[in-house]
């Protein structure tokens, strides 16, 4: 495309039709409805006149982990191979959040009147409820379970999709492929099944995926501003857990021990929040790192002090491997035991307490979880090793697994305390980002020029911005496969379903987000901008498909002028 495109008129009922249509069929994570999704979908895609003559087009595959779901995929064929992805999630969390509202989770309209007239009813609201009511009162948003996270992004995509599918074939300058996938809320089972599908199809069906366009949802409490936005990549997650091994003793004589609460504090204060542990790239900032769990070895009331506090941090990457971040969180671990064996002895001292003053002294050791199962292994060997972790059932709750295997294995090494033991307690979400190659330089161009045009054609702002700031299943598409970074996640993460580690051959393409914004999402009030959604994202998606698909050589030059600079 080489001139501004006029903005379909006929997206915006289309569309909206589309998301009200999959909100109103429940798919909460791990329940009959995510189950039942696909199924439904695929029939209605089937139903367009663009698939009625060629149903093998859409098709259902399984999810990986057996996850009782399934992805859906939709084939638009055109001319050649080069192919673009479009890829959403479709189940949500639960709405048990709705209250009395529960049965009208899934109906926007019908909620939309009852949260108004809630809402204006009330004698006190807070600031997040008059928003709330001004918003739904203005007309232009939609409350509903899913609507916003992500059933609106994922209705854009089908909309453009079934505009595709009605174009005569010579206008077709290449294939679209929509996935809707399952289970993004829990352990996006769904997502990493396409990553392992996708080099398969793509040479049965002769496909060069050139792009992808995921369709996520992003917040906005102002204006809009930040929420019209394309994003050139995606926050990666470590989820890292450390077991903090203390030695009990009666805590009448805490002097006797050492302090597996007062280990812990000291890492929890080094590291919750701490903008020094929060990576940069540029002018974007990832959060900082956050307890997502605390507990202790106690299952009932003593005197005696823990044996250990089990710590879990939610730790967010822009660039940083899992290798990168292991190896600064050991660093940081190893000046925490430092330190607290200072303080402990330190306070023995002044209680007096000489034989605890060489127990407050001992610098604890820092351990990974892949040298605890060495450890273990070389003490009771491999296969006993091995038969403690299979006996442990992953379970809906990886920090579970992830925490009884830690501690198994503490006692198979006959490692006693002090220490302070790393590890990755569940999956690995990659950070990703265009870079300067040439695939990537196309896509990165094709962003920036329409973003800029479509804000002229209508009038609002839409930015370009680095990172989308939530964890996504977008983590999962288009990545090479790390034989290193493959093998540390491995190495160090307790129980195998959670590590699934790219495909050798997996498929390596550029991927940016455009989806809807709105507020509240995960909560009783979730809320979608209607106009945008609706509207604007599908114009966007379907000006960059077109892009990408029909001149793919419009930005070689640019992508070529990056890698020269570099």
């Amino acid at each position: 495309m080489t001139q501004s495109a006029p903005v379909h008129s006929d997206w915006f009922d289309r569309t909206r039709d589309l998301a009200l249509l999959l909100t109103s069929w429940p798919s909460v994570t791990g329940t009959l409805g995510e189950a039942e999704f696909a199924g439904r979908l695929l029939a209605e895609v089937r139903s367009w006149p663009g698939f009625v003559d060629h149903p093998e087009d859409v098709w259902l595959s399984p999810a990986r982990s057996g996850h009782g779901a399934w992805n859906l995929y939709a084939l638009v064929r055109g001319q050649g191979a080069r192919t673009v992805l479009l890829a959403g999630h479709y189940d949500t969390v639960g709405t048990d959040d709705y209250g009395e509202w529960q049965p009208l989770a899934g109906d926007a309209r019908a909620l939309a009147e009852q949260i108004t007239r809630s809402l204006s009813e009330g004698e006190t609201l807070g600031a997040a409820e008059r928003l709330a009511l001004a918003d739904l009162a203005g007309g232009e948003f939609l409350p509903g379970r899913g609507l916003l996270d992500m059933k609106g992004g994922l209705a854009a995509g089908l909309a453009v999709l079934e505009r595709y599918s009605r174009l005569p074939l010579g206008e077709r300058p290449g294939h679209l492929l929509l996935v809707a996938t399952p289970d993004e809320e829990g352990r996006s089972s769904g997502a990493r099944a396409v990553a392992h599908d996708l080099p398969g199809l793509a040479r049965e069906l002769g496909l060069e995926i050139v792009a992808g366009l995921n369709l996520d949802a992003t917040a906005d409490v102002g204006s809009g501003e930040e929420g019209r936005a394309a994003y050139l990549g995606t926050v990666g997650k470590v989820l890292l857990s450390a077991l903090v091994v203390g030695r009990p003793t009666h805590a009448a004589y805490p002097f006797d021990g050492v302090s597996a609460s007062l280990l812990a504090a000291e890492l929890l204060r080094r590291v919750e929040a701490s903008p020094d542990l929060a990576e940069e790239v540029g002018d974007e900032r990832a959060a900082a790192p956050a307890c997502l769990e605390l507990r202790d070895s106690r299952s009932g009331y003593d005197v005696t002090t823990p044996a250990w506090v089990w710590c879990a941090f939610n730790v967010l990457t822009l660039r940083r491997t899992p290798s990168e971040v292991l190896a600064l969180f050991t660093e940081v671990a190893r000046d925490v035991a430092k330190q607290a064996a200072r303080d402990f002895g330190t306070r023995a001292a002044r209680a007096g307490s000489l034989n605890a003053v060489s127990l407050g002294c001992q610098i604890p050791p820092v351990l990974t979880f892949g040298e605890l199962r060495c450890r273990a292994e070389a003490r009771v060997g491999v296969e006993a090793t091995r038969a403690v972790i299979a006996a442990c059932p992953p379970g809906p709750d990886p920090l579970r697994a992830s925490r009884e295997i830690t501690v198994a294995l503490l006692g198979l090494a006959g490692l006693e305390g002090p220490a302070i033991i790393l590890g990755f307690g569940a999956l690995h979400y990659p950070a990703s980002h265009l870079s300067e190659r040439l695939a990537d330089g196309v896509l990165w161009e094709a962003v920036e020029r329409h973003t800029a045009r479509l804000s002229r054609d209508t009038g609002e702002s839409l930015r370009v911005r680095g990172y989308f700031a939530g964890i996504s299943d977008m983590s999962f598409l288009g990545q090479a496969a790390d034989p290193c970074e493959r093998d540390c996640v491995a190495a160090h993460t307790p129980h195998p379903a959670h590590v699934d580690p790219v495909p050798e051959d997996a498929l390596e393409f550029p991927v940016v987000n455009i989806g809807p914004w709105g507020r509240d999402y995960h909560q009783r009030l979730e809320r979608i901008h209607a106009p945008y959604a609706f509207q604007t994202v599908p114009e966007l998606l379907w000006r960059l498909a077109l892009d990408v698909l029909g001149q793919l050589e419009a930005g070689r030059a640019f992508a070529e002028t990056c890698v020269a600079a570099d």
